[in-house]
Formats: structure tokens, sequence, C-alpha cells
């Protein structure tokens, strides 16, 4: 596990027990002189986001299918983790030994930076800034994994504590939300922009794991969530009454810009510069490959621009979706910036000039920027737009949540946080009883929230499934934000294609062209026309990977598997 981690510095990576280095180079003892050793060590910390991929990969966080409810591809029997395994992989693709490692460092950092000759408030600084790191990275090991190994100590080869056995994930959630409550408080408000982490990057951390712990805890556990959700609450209120943010005018922007730095909207950026760091997200939507497609669970989420759902009884601007034009007919503006809103591309009817298809119909356009051409787009690992982290957005829909689970949602905390959200969108604003939801005085009234798919796992009050709603449908490209919210809110069964047929269908196309593509008895593609995806109640957790149970049972430790594994 982290026992094999090496200290990297400015430049090699060197070993502070295993061999005496060279005079020319750092040692751990000798690289501890000055704040900017201290900030280059940092830079390191920040490969941890995955944003739009490093090189020729998409990355994790945007447009990747496995897991989502959003989008899927054509290869559902080929199971990774990501996906539905059946059995316990030996290692796992979210890299244990990374995150193992990156905590290591941190851990270095808080160890090394009282020594280093620089201000008392740049020492705070980056304490804060090893403490945010070591939280968030602790936070994601939870979500995944649930019980892990935890240390707050730099261990050396042989130190027997390497081999701790895993904590309960309540104690380290804990540990996470204290952690990034001191982070916030040591932390400089800004630093490099928006390029690097500050005090307010600190609190829409906390909001996010405050919000991610009080429903987990309501949802799985049974547990009064409250003091969570009131932190979370606390945290977004932090960046919410902070005048330097501030939405976008253009939805778009964030995931289509050149240069998000500086941007009002972005609370941290992973930045992509040419010939430094670049991606192939836009390489992969802008050429004959076959996309991911958009799911008809997922555009059957966006209302009509009145805001109310389109299975709503009486709702006259939703005109059907026998054809394309009707589909996007007075329907959310997002629906028509995520996808292509004039034409359907599938296997026998590409469009575009690259011939663009999808395995639903619905064809992602949500990533193009027409100041990017040519060989920059079409090139795998030539594209350079900026990837956002964290978002104003997503802080204000934290706190509506908060609000929502709590019941103590009013008007006015509405209009402060989600119809700021909605306004921006172009779609009515909702108004609240404090259980009910309404838009334009008409009171919502979603079948989908009482149907049998959501009997499963328990019905959720009007003003929670619309504030839900708000989160898929602003974050329909976030798709590791996606399913973070489907297992905390343990609606796994919406992955399921047995519980959740809609998730198996695409676009409704009518007779396709040609043989390649297939279509149920109503015209809608048909995704996977002869497999199907089970979800169980082990994939709420990834499973510890087999290789590390047997590298702690060789030193005398048992490492717990997880449930169902």
């Amino acid at each position: 596990m982290f026992a094999t981690a090496v200290v990297a510095t400015t430049a090699v990576s060197c070993s502070d027990y295993l061999t005496d280095d060279p005079a020319d180079k750092f040692t751990n003892e000798n690289f501890w002189q000055s704040e900017d050793n201290v900030k280059t060590f940092s830079w390191l910390n920040y490969d941890t986001f995955y944003g739009y991929g490093n090189g020729t990969t998409i990355g994790l966080s945007f447009f990747y299918y496995h897991g989502s409810d959003y989008k899927v591809d054509d290869n559902l029997s080929a199971f990774t983790f990501y996906q539905m395994p059946v059995t316990a992989a030996t290692t796992n693709v979210y890299s244990w030994n990374e995150y193992y490692t990156l905590i290591r460092r941190c851990n270095l950092m808080l160890e090394k930076i009282p020594t280093v000759s620089m201000s008392a408030e740049k020492k705070n600084h980056y304490i804060g800034v090893a403490k945010f790191f070591r939280a968030y990275t602790y936070y994601r090991l939870v979500q995944k994994m649930g019980d892990v190994p935890y240390t707050d100590r730099y261990l050396v080869q042989g130190d027997p504590a390497v081999y701790a056995p895993a904590m309960p994930r309540a104690e380290i959630m804990d540990k996470v939300i204290a952690d990034l409550e001191e982070a916030a408080n040591l932390m400089l408000p800004s630093d490099d922009k928006n390029a690097t982490v500050n005090k307010y990057t600190a609190y829409a951390a906390l909001s996010n794991a405050c919000i991610y712990e009080g429903t987990y805890r309501k949802y799985h556990l049974g547990q009064d969530g409250s003091a969570y959700l009131n932190k979370a609450k606390v945290a977004s209120l932090a960046v919410m009454n902070n005048p330097v943010y501030k939405l976008n005018a253009d939805w778009k922007s964030l995931y289509n810009s050149v240069e998000l730095l500086g941007n009002s909207e972005v609370i941290l950026a992973k930045r992509y510069l040419t010939n430094v760091l670049m991606h192939s997200l836009q390489n992969y939507t802008n050429t004959s490959t076959i996309q991911y497609g958009l799911t008809k669970w997922a555009a059957d989420s966006y209302v009509t621009t009145n805001g109310l759902p389109i299975q709503q009884v009486g709702n006259a601007q939703y005109t059907g979706d026998d054809n394309v034009t009707k589909t996007f007919a007075n329907r959310d503006p997002r629906f028509g910036k995520t996808v292509n809103p004039a034409n359907y591309g599938y296997k026998g009817k590409p469009f575009g000039t690259t011939a663009l298809v999808s395995m639903s119909g619905y064809v992602f356009e949500l990533y193009n920027n027409p100041a990017t051409t040519g060989p920059d787009v079409t090139t795998g690992g030539r594209n350079y737009t900026d990837a956002p982290v964290f978002t104003l957005s997503e802080v204000y829909l934290n706190y509506a949540e908060a609000c929502a689970e709590l019941g103590t949602a009013t008007n006015n905390d509405l209009d402060i946080s989600i119809n700021k959200v909605r306004a921006r969108a172009g779609i009515a604003a909702l108004t609240t009883d404090g259980n009910n939801a309404s838009a334009g005085s008409v009171v919502i009234n979603d079948p989908r929230r009482t149907s049998a798919l959501e009997q499963i796992s328990g019905v959720v009050s009007p003003l929670i499934w619309e504030v839900r709603r708000e989160r898929q449908i602003e974050f329909m490209s976030w798709t590791t934000l996606r399913q973070a919210d489907i297992y905390r809110w343990k609606k796994g069964d919406y992955l399921d294609t047995s519980k959740n047929p809609d998730v198996n269908l695409g676009a409704r196309i009518g007779t396709p062209i040609g043989s390649q593509t297939v279509v149920d008895g109503n015209g809608y593609v048909k995704i996977y026309p002869s497999s199907a995806r089970n979800f169980e109640a082990k994939h709420y957790l990834m499973n510890i990977p087999t290789n590390d149970i047997d590298l702690y049972k060789a030193q005398g430790v048992t490492l717990k598997q997880n449930p169902g594994w």
C-alpha cells in the first residue's frame, strides 16, 4: 500500500531511508528550506483532480459512462469496476496506492512546514493546503471503499503503523470534516486566483463532504444526519456570501472555455496549456468514434421552461417527442446545450462533417468551442480547454439540498441558492411551503417521484425531488458527481436496466435507417438490445483490492473485505 511511496521534489524523486543522495540533489533533510520549495512540492498534489484527463485520456470526472444513469456506451457486457462487476478485483482502477501516496505526501508536509523559514501566515496557509488534500483524499477513499486504513503521521518504511487495520468510515469522515474546517481557517482567501486551492476551496469541499455524509447517514444508516447538513449550510454560506463569486451568464462556458483562470463561478479549475498539459475530450466528441449516449431516463428529466416536468398532466408546454423538433421545444435550454438539438446521430444515420454518432441518438456537444478548431480539436492529446473542479453552482445546490433535507427550506433559502441557478438556465423559479414545490404558482406533481422504481428505496418529498432534479440537470456532464449523488441517496437501482428500463433507451427515432440500430416498440433506441446491467447492494462500495488484503495478511493484520465481495 502506501509503504512503498517515495518523496517527490521539484525535479527528482528521492528516498529518505534507502540511500544517501549526492550532495547536489535534494534530500528530505535539505529540501525544506524555503517557501518556494514548499509551494513547488504542493503542486504535485493537483494531479489528483481528474478534470478532462491527461494526454490521450478523457478523464473520469466528466463524460465517463461507467456507474452513471446519464450516458452509456455499447460495451455493457464488458464490465469493469466502473460498472457492476461480479467478483472482487486484485487491484482497482481508482488506484488505492496513488491515494495513499498523496496522503503520505501531505503528512510529510505537515511534519516539515513548521521547520521552514517563512512567515507565520504562509506557514498556516500551506499547513491548510496539506490538510485540504489529505481530507479530500480520505473523503474520496471513503466514498469508494468505506472503512479504510487511516494515518495522520508521516510513516517511514518499516513502521508497523503502515499496516494499521481499517478505521470505520464514520470516524474517518469526522476527521475529514475536522481537517477541512481547520484548512478553511488556516488558508489564505486567494492564492493564484482559482488555479490553486484557497480558503474558499476548503469551504466548497467542506460543503460537499457534509452534504454527502448527512444524506449518507440518513439514507443508508437510518441515522440523524442533521448535524452534517447544518455544517453543509454554514460552509456553503461562507462561499455564497463572498462577493468575489458570481454565476456566469453562460452555463455552457463552464465546460468549453479555453481559459477558466479568474472565472467568477469557478472556485478551482484544472488548467490545460498547449504543449504542456492537454486532453482528448473534444477530440472524442468531434470525431466519428461512436460516442457514449444520453439516456432517455436523463433526457426525460429536463423540465419545460415553465418549470414543470414533462410527465405532469396538463403541462401544455410539452409537445411530445415524436421528432427532434418536438423533443427540444420549450425545454430547459441546458438540454439543447448539452446535446445537439437539431439532429439525432446513430448507427446508420450519422450527421455533421465528421459523421457524429452516439449509442443513444443524442450526440454530445457541450464541450465544443468554436474558437478551438482543426488539429487541436480532432487530434487526440491536443485539446486544451480548462475543466472546473469546484464551482459556485454546486455550492448553491448543496445549500438548497441541505435546507430541503432538514425540512427548514424557505422561499428565501431557494432564492439565494437554487433559483439563481434556474434563472441563469432560463426556467421558472421554485417556491415551497417547506415540503411541496411549485413553479409559476402551479404545484409540481411529477409521477416519477412516486413510481415503483422510487418506492424500492423510499419516496422523497416533492421539494427534495426537485432539488435533486436540478443537480442532475445542472451537472449533466459531471459523471463522478452524479454517481456520488446516486450512491449517497441509495438510488443505485437507477443504474439497473431491469428496474429502470429507461436507462437502456435513448432518443425516439421511430424507424431507424439501416439495420445497425435497434428500437423498441415505441421507436426509442435500444442501447443494449440483448444485454442487461444489474445493480446489487455490494456495488455501493468497491471491493478492497485482494492483493492488499494478502499484503496485510502477510504482516499479521486482517484487512476486511467489503460486504458482498
